[in-house]
């Protein structure tokens, strides 16, 4: 599914994991998989007596997470197949120039 893909909610149904948000290979499909599950485990357990409820906050709470970490997967795969793959891999995982730790303590 394109990122930002959105449903319409239907009572008593929802998706978790690649069915709600398919991603590309690149280390984060499954990780948002299992956190799809235990949320939505969590939301069931906290309105048990309200489960359309229930699966209304997942879906909600999913859709917002889940956006974000879907472009970060997109453009990490368009890197890792691009023609300069190797080079871009390789400023991804180079750290960078950091900032001098603040003075700790008064003058």
């Amino acid at each position: 599914m394109p990122t930002g893909t959105r449903w319409a909610h239907q009572p008593g149904v929802t998706l978790i994991g690649d069915a709600a948000h398919l991603m590309p290979p690149v280390g984060e499909g499954a990780n948002q998989a299992m956190l799809d599950a235990a949320e939505l485990a969590a939301e069931l357990a906290t309105n048990p007596a309200d489960p359309d409820s229930a699966i209304r906050t997942y879906e909600e709470a999913m859709f917002t997470r889940i956006h974000p970490i879907s472009e970060m997967s997109a453009r990490v795969q368009a890197m890792m197949l691009s023609p300069t793959a190797a080079d871009d891999i390789v400023r991804f995982f180079t750290p960078g120039p950091t900032e001098p730790a603040p003075a700790v303590g008064g003058p």
